[in-house]
């Protein structure tokens, strides 16, 4: 019963991973979250998410980036009634670990604060995809060496 079940998830889940869009080279991955740090700074959390999430496969598989876009979307009002109205946003440094990890960090300004985003890609023999982003208040990471 147990290798019925997991031979019918792999037969679901295979398909997403295949369909699942891949970014060709790192430049392609700077400009994805260009466009999505672009849309968040406007006020375009859909469009943000999915942007995201067409390169995201196994965050969407799981649910993970609709509960982040929903969780986003219920604090939007909070931060920017705590910070201001987004401004704008910074490119703040990418690192590349090895050939297939890849990290990208952005800064959103507001009215009274800096809003670090990080963004990590893995590449696979397809290319590359978003594997986790992180929002945050806390802006101290910055500074850290790395």
């Amino acid at each position: 019963m147990t290798k019925a079940w997991m031979l019918c998830a792999i037969c679901f889940v295979a398909p997403a991973l295949a369909s699942a869009e891949t970014l060709q080279d790192e430049d392609a991955a700077k400009a994805l979250t260009e466009e999505v740090m672009s849309k968040v700074a406007a006020g375009d959390l859909d469009a943000a998410f999915n942007a995201m999430k067409r390169y995201a496969p196994i965050l969407s598989m799981s649910g993970q980036i609709q509960t982040a876009a929903e969780q986003t979307k219920s604090q939007r009002l909070q931060y920017e009634q705590r910070f201001g109205s987004p401004t704008g946003f910074s490119f703040v440094d990418s690192k590349k670990v090895g050939d297939s990890l890849l990290r990208i960090r952005y800064m959103l300004r507001t009215d009274r604060h800096a809003l670090p985003g990080v963004f990590y890609f893995y590449k696979s023999k397809e290319g590359w995809t978003l594997n986790s982003f992180i929002w945050s208040d806390d802006f101290s990471p910055l500074f850290s060496g790395d």
